[in-house]
């Protein structure tokens, strides 16, 4: 596979962010809506973004993103929360993933607490958040 390249999304990135968000509601059985799809511009691609993504790309093709955004809380300072987490199937066990969270940790080396959900079905990714450690 060619090298793996993990970037700030831009606006070249907002299709496969959405298209992504699709993906992760089928596979987490979640109500699909339009919010992303309408807010994204007013959310994301603004000058005071809501959240932050990183963006995975081969041959500048997109194939996987992290969108994640921060929080307070008053025992342990901030704490940067994932809201979604997708690699394309088919470059899947191919280390995508962990260079998106490489990168992800470079950019965020004082954040103490590291938060996420996903849904009962998604077995997958519950295997991924448990080999890092992940509780309950």
């Amino acid at each position: 596979m060619s090298k793996i390249k993990v970037l700030k999304a831009n606006k070249e990135h907002k299709e496969f962010i959405i298209y992504a968000n699709k993906v992760i509601n089928n596979v987490n059985d979640t109500e699909q809506t339009n919010g992303l799809e309408l807010n994204i511009d007013k959310d994301y691609f603004c000058d005071n973004p809501k959240f932050q993504c990183l963006i995975a790309e081969v041959d500048n093709k997109p194939i996987g993103m992290i969108l994640y955004s921060y929080f307070y809380w008053a025992n342990d300072g901030e704490v940067l929360w994932i809201s979604q987490m997708f690699v394309e199937e088919e470059y899947r066990k191919q280390g995508v993933f962990f260079k998106l969270i490489e990168k992800l940790r470079e950019e965020n080396q004082d954040i103490k607490i590291v938060s996420c959900a996903t849904g009962d079905e998604n077995k997958r990714m519950q295997r991924i958040l448990k080999y890092y450690g992940a509780t309950k």
